[in-house]
């Protein structure tokens, strides 16, 4: 399974989680059960599509999954553009250094926050140590969490430092900044999905909807507490990876505080993941497992590129070797070769390297008349320059069938054969496979 695969099949499964959180749960007053599934979840799409049933599962269970997974590679591997005497990136390593990049500004991007967080912390005053310590500042930036550490404005301990200290003592034993931490780093990586996003601000909602729980103590004690809410509302100061008490979540927790708890009985619904794990679990197996793809079809060996496609007396009729430089005998400039030449009469036969499946039979600019045949395991090969083509797109071919005969056309200088063999869209020697 390539990267590209992974991803896709990662974000999917944190779409399917993030549905089932939005439509069942995200309204419960099970603030501890929706921490479990929100960070589960999360754990679950990093590992579900590495997950294979056996070789001998059932059918009907294998037969859920519809998804064809090696087609994704093959996408992502076909050439943007044919062209056959210059090197370049496929689009999967495209792709791939894309994403990278971006990935890694965001990377850089989280650790200057972290550590404009940490250089923003200042002198501070310890009034308490223990398993969880307890500061006070200064300056009046908003109370705040970090792991076990509790940073308290001087506006917040004089005046309402009850309420304060215990919902972020709450968020301290807890530990929610590992939450926190682990979700920044997913959503730096994941970058291109909003969908994590979105539920890093729900797994925010939630330890705020936790601390809230365990802060004001019950309904005698509502009133001051929100009071309490209403007068943190001026804070601006919001660090990350720190939870902190002020948030931009103020009026859903008012309502979640006001709210009646949910029935017990509803933990029920919680049971929906295991249906959802199931249907991903088969929606990721690879095609062999579910034995109903057409890469599963063909013969292992037969598939791949693995006889020459001339008749043995060629095959010391290279005129052009694999990454051997020289000057094109058309365009002039020096070029790296990247598949064989192979020199022979106009009308020569040309056959299929292995069995597989026509993607390209027409005319090319530069290629001249062109025959692509896709193969197993993302391997395909080329077949340039023919006078005659004898198969359509779409047909299947076996070892050895012949697809066309050796010719003059495109940019070419007498009869030969251009022959390439790429594997996931990068060039490979063809002599390694005949």
């Amino acid at each position: 399974m390539s990267i590209l695969v992974y991803l896709i099949q990662v974000n999917m499964a944190l779409l399917f989680c993030w549905a089932l959180y939005r439509v069942a749960f995200r309204k419960l007053t099970f603030f501890q059960w929706n921490r479990y599934y929100l960070m589960g979840s999360v754990v679950l799409s990093l590992f579900l599509p590495l997950l294979r049933l056996p070789q001998n599962s059932p059918a009907g269970v294998a037969d859920l999954g519809a998804i064809d997974w090696s087609y994704v590679d093959h996408f992502a591997s076909t050439p943007v553009a044919l062209t056959p005497y210059t090197e370049g990136w496929s689009p999967r390593w495209i792709l791939l250094f894309v994403y990278a990049t971006v990935a890694l500004v965001f990377l850089i991007r989280s650790g200057w926050k972290l550590r404009h967080l940490l250089r923003s912390l200042g002198p501070s005053r310890r009034i308490a140590k223990g398993r969880v310590r307890v500061y006070v500042q200064d300056h009046r930036m908003g109370s705040f969490t970090l792991f076990r550490r509790i940073y308290l404005d001087r506006y917040a301990y004089e005046n309402q430092s009850a309420y304060v200290l215990r919902h972020e003592m709450a968020h301290a034993v807890q530990l929610h900044s590992l939450d926190l931490l682990f979700m920044e780093l997913l959503t730096d990586l994941l970058w291109f999905n909003p969908v994590s996003f979105v539920l890093l601000r729900y797994m925010k909602e939630n330890h705020e909807y936790l601390a809230d729980r365990f802060a004001h103590g019950g309904r005698n004690s509502l009133a001051e507490y929100l009071e309490c809410l209403k007068a943190e509302t001026i804070r601006e100061f919001a660090p990350v990876p720190a939870s902190y008490f002020k948030s931009t979540t103020i009026k859903k927790r008012i309502l979640m505080l006001t709210n009646h708890s949910t029935n017990r009985r509803n933990l029920w619904r919680y049971l929906g993941i295991i249906p959802v794990v199931a249907i991903l679990v088969c929606l990721f197996q690879t095609p062999a497992t579910r034995g109903q793809a057409l890469t599963a079809s063909l013969a292992m060996e037969e598939a791949l590129p693995s006889v020459f496609p001339l008749p043995e007396a060629y095959k010391d009729k290279i005129t052009w070797g694999y990454h051997q430089k020289a000057k094109h005998p058309i365009t002039k400039k020096e070029t790296m070769h990247l598949g064989i030449d192979v020199a022979a009469p106009r009308g020569t036969p040309v056959s299929a390297a292995g069995e597989g499946v026509v993607r390209k039979a027409a005319y090319e600019e530069g290629w001249g008349k062109l025959v692509v045949i896709e193969h197993n395991k993302g391997f395909a090969t080329f077949y340039a320059h023919l006078d005659e083509i004898a198969v359509e797109k779409g047909m299947k071919v076996a070892v050895g069938q012949v697809i066309g005969k050796v010719g003059n056309t495109g940019q070419s200088t007498g009869p030969h054969l251009h022959y390439e063999v790429r594997k996931n869209g990068e060039h490979v020697n063809p002599a390694d496979y005949y």
